[in-house]
């Protein structure tokens, strides 16, 4: 059995490719998005978009919740180069018409590097409430425009999982890990295979003693439910 564990809200397009491959599977969202209001300083920061040497997008949700406050100004500043932290990510922004780099290593490590590389001085980071790790790893003057909030899911029902004799859980965020480890006994990790979608995610679930992990190609859902087939197949 497939476990998808992502937000409702980017959940069902996996969910899709699920059913197109005919797999037996359940969807039990871990965490949830809510659209968060920027605040009004840094809706201000969009007016001076040429100012900066590019814009960031640190996540999916940071592109459906923010776009529209970029595209509302991006006619003035479609120079502007975009960076994207990852293959979903620069996917999503595909879909909408904007083009986007991504780093070699699909996280804020990857970021900076990129960043130092092209001498960037100045970013728009569009992120989550919680600030973007990114800002401890390069001198460039980032600044931030919040759209979003990632909370831990209250009405898991974690029995579905438990009473699986076998499982192959799809984890895409650090959260997701962890409120999973919160809530399985030693003996309920076991039974579990988890297919990680970046190599830090793995090394944290290793740290956590899951036994079997298996990282993904990318964090693209094809990858992920690629390296999910195998293990069901």
């Amino acid at each position: 059995m497939i476990v998808n564990t992502r937000p409702k809200e980017i959940g069902e397009k996996t969910n899709n490719l699920l059913i197109e491959l005919k797999c037996n599977f359940i969807h039990l969202p871990l965490t949830e998005i809510k659209k968060f209001e920027p605040p009004g300083a840094s809706k201000i920061l969009l007016d001076k978009l040429g100012n900066y040497d590019a814009v960031i997008f640190t996540s999916q949700s940071a592109v459906n919740f923010g776009i529209k406050f970029f595209q509302e100004k991006f006619e003035t500043a479609k120079y502007i180069p975009v960076i994207s932290i990852g293959l979903a990510t620069q996917s999503c922004l595909n879909e909408l018409g904007i083009s986007s780099d991504v780093p070699k290593t699909f996280n804020s490590e990857g970021i900076s590097n990129l960043i130092k590389k092209r001498a960037y001085r100045k970013c728009l980071v569009f992120c989550g409430d919680k600030s973007p790790q990114l800002i401890s790893m390069t001198n460039a003057e980032i600044d931030l425009f919040p759209c979003y909030k990632s909370q831990d899911n209250k009405s898991i029902d974690f029995e579905r999982i438990k009473k699986l004799d076998a499982s192959v859980i799809l984890i895409y965020t650090y959260q997701s890990l962890e409120i999973l480890v919160k809530n399985l006994t030693t003996y309920e990790m076991e039974k579990i295979i988890l297919i990680c979608a970046s190599e830090r995610i793995l090394k944290l679930a290793l740290n956590y003693n899951f036994k079997d992990c298996v990282l993904a190609e990318s964090p693209l859902d094809k990858d992920i439910l690629d390296a999910a087939m195998k293990m069901i197949y």
